[in-house]
């Protein structure tokens, strides 16, 4: 099946557009750049809509958004219409000022909003390189119509699930990092010995998420016994789980596949090979998001999967001679999506864990566990609240076992360059 998905014109087309992008023979340009009337680093003063939720930098000091821009002003009041997309950075004590247990935060002196988004602001701050620097919020306001209020809803929905999961501590943060990509809970520590192990893409939104929303929707769909109400429901599921937590590059990638397959299913046409929805996606996502193009995430997780479909049989039955039948499985995904981003991330980061297979191995089943409790969880405290706090006890035991492996996996000397 791989043999022929290899002369697929999707895969030769996604192979010479990777080949054109990566080479540097062929750069992307912004499609959104900056237009204004006005000298960029003249511009005290921006207005416009945020196209992204905040998301924390590995400086932890500041979060990240994407901003469409309308209007721009500079320190002697000369205002200019402006177009285009720019990244934002705000200060964390502004972002989270209405965070539980940061409330008393001192950003209630530069401006006290909801930041999410689908939110209109006005900012105040200063152009660093290609980004604008925050330093104060005079404004925020939601549209007044049907999308306004679907924003605002979600907005309060992702703090209402912030308030409820800082009940469960260290756990609820990991979770939250999980289900949304928020890790405004998850300390510098965690990302960095999840790092070290070789398992960032596990604290990334990806495939195994959307896919964990995606199954338990087909389930509840099979049970009703009718293809189209599944189907429908399969969709709406991913759909809203993808809106509820935000577009991410390898999230993006997971929610095109599950498309691709579900619009495969509902045509009738024969289902394609795993590796030509591959390459459509990339395509697709090229075409929709050509920012991410460059995204480590998106690198890495193209990679992965490529690695594991085009290699998993054979690392499979070299497996099979040394490991039991079901053990062999995940080894073999392990090594085939090792084969592929093991080099770039030592490209990309200048380290790598040579026990990064073994890690995943042992690791990843434990977070599908916690990711099910977790909803299971979830969906008990919003029902009964007074359950949530014993809720808890148990998330936050197996969030110990899942954090002392991460960190011995961590402790293996890594491979520099």
């Amino acid at each position: 099946m791989v043999s022929n998905d290899l002369k697929n014109p999707f895969f030769i087309s996604a192979l010479l557009c990777a080949f054109l992008f990566y080479s540097g023979l062929f750069s992307v340009s912004q499609r959104f750049p900056v237009i204004s009337l006005l000298d960029k680093n003249a511009v005290t003063r921006i207005t416009g809509q945020m196209k992204s939720s905040p998301r924390k930098i590995s400086s932890r000091d500041f979060y990240s958004a994407d901003f469409s821009l309308r209007l721009c002003s500079d320190s002697c009041g000369n205002r200019s219409e402006a177009y285009g997309i720019l990244n934002v950075l705000i200060p964390s004590e502004m972002v989270e000022v209405f965070f539980p247990g940061k409330l008393y935060s001192k950003g209630f002196l530069k401006g006290d909003f909801l930041y999410e988004q689908g939110c209109n602001f006005c900012f105040t701050g200063k152009f660093l390189g290609d980004s604008f620097l925050v330093e104060h919020c005079s404004a925020g306001w939601w549209n007044q119509n049907f999308w306004g209020n679907i924003t605002k809803i979600r907005a309060l929905c992702r703090l209402l699930l912030k308030r409820l999961l800082f009940m469960w501590n260290k756990a609820g943060g990991f979770f939250l990092a999980l289900l949304c990509g928020a890790r405004e809970y998850t300390d510098s520590a965690t990302d960095t010995a999840f790092k070290n192990a070789g398992l960032s893409h596990i604290l990334a939104l990806s495939g195994m998420h959307l896919s964990l929303f995606s199954g338990i929707a087909l389930f509840l769909g099979n049970k009703i016994g009718r293809r189209k109400i599944s189907f429908i429901i399969r969709i709406t599921s991913i759909v809203l789980f993808v809106c509820f937590a935000g577009i991410s590059p390898s999230l993006c990638r997971a929610f095109i596949c599950e498309l691709v397959l579900i619009c495969y299913s509902l045509s009738g046409i024969k289902k394609p090979g795993m590796l030509v929805v591959l390459s459509l996606s990339f395509l697709i996502q090229c075409v929709i998001f050509p920012s991410h193009i460059n995204n480590s995430g998106f690198i890495l997780s193209y990679s992965a999967l490529a690695g594991i479909l085009l290699f998993k049989n054979f690392f499979k039955r070299l497996c099979s001679r040394f490991c039991p039948k079901a053990f062999s499985e995940t080894v073999s995904a392990s090594l085939g999506a090792q084969f592929f981003s093991a080099p770039i991330s030592l490209y990309l980061f200048s380290a790598w864990n040579p026990l990064c297979v073994v890690s995943s191995v042992f690791v990843s089943p434990l977070v599908t566990i916690f990711i099910y409790a977790g909803l299971f969880f979830l969906i008990i405290s919003l029902i009964f609240p007074p359950l949530a706090q014993a809720s808890g006890i148990f998330m936050n035991i197996l969030y110990t076992v899942i954090e002392k492996m991460v960190q011995l996996f961590a402790s293996v000397p890594l491979i520099r360059i």
